[in-house]
């Protein structure tokens, strides 16, 4: 961008150089304009000079009257020039900053965003933590694996667990249906994994409601289907004996 902008600049220069000061030239040889300021004689002469001289009337905004003024008034053709260089350089300028800002701003919240998933993360760890402490205390046998009665009495007796049962909106008439729910392998007791994954994913939404619908739903469905199943079975077999 930088670049960018010094090309423009030197751009701007070039036609200083070449169109504004043959002009300065005359008007400093019949009318002794700028007689009282060498500086202003030789501010075109190069492009060195003349890109100074965008520098700091445009950008640095020194002293702009001093040469355009009696330039434009002179020859006011030259106004295209120095408006054009003005304009174009100023809104350069402009953007330059605004990109510097809006990258500024776009690292930032790049890094909240991975501050926020590492806190995240880390949140999640010490709540499996957590769970596995839950889960340890209140399996009293040490099988490694939770029973009904056993997820029942440590609600019960468990002040850190039956709190978070409160969090998630469950009940002492719920742990049945919980229990199903986490028992994913229908093994009839619960694991550490299948205790600590689902727990830990609920605890942080809201949704405890529709998880306990969706799982009612799916249930009933697959009642319905088995009992598709059997009805299909029974009057195949009623089917058969009644062609014997």
């Amino acid at each position: 961008s930088f670049l960018f902008c010094f090309v423009i600049m030197t751009v701007w220069a070039m036609l200083m150089v070449e169109l504004i000061y043959p002009s300065v030239k005359q008007m400093v040889e019949t009318d002794g304009t700028f007689s009282d300021c060498q500086y202003c004689q030789r501010a075109m002469s190069s492009v060195m000079d003349a890109n100074l001289l965008l520098f700091k009337t445009v950008i640095a905004g020194d002293g702009w009257g001093e040469i355009a003024v009696p330039v434009i008034q002179e020859h006011p053709a030259t106004a295209i020039i120095f408006a054009g260089s003005l304009l174009s350089l100023v809104f350069g300028v402009l953007n330059l900053i605004v990109a510097v800002v809006v990258d500024t701003f776009a690292e930032a919240r790049q890094n909240d965003v991975q501050s926020l998933a590492e806190e995240m993360e880390d949140e999640v760890e010490h709540d499996r933590q957590v769970l596995a402490s839950i889960f340890q205390r209140i399996d009293k046998d040490g099988s490694g694996e939770l029973t009904l009665p056993e997820l029942v009495k440590g609600a019960r007796e468990d002040s850190i667990f039956h709190s978070r049962l409160r969090i998630m909106d469950i009940d002492e008439d719920d742990l049945q249906q919980l229990f199903y729910m986490i028992d994913h392998d229908n093994s009839g007791t619960v694991e550490v994994d299948e205790f600590i994954g689902p727990l830990s994913r609920w605890a942080h939404d809201s949704k405890t409601a529709p998880r306990f619908i969706k799982y009612n739903m799916l249930q009933t469905m697959q009642l319905q289907q088995d009992l598709y199943d059997l009805s299909a079975a029974c009057f195949d077999q009623l089917s058969a004996r009644m062609d014997d």
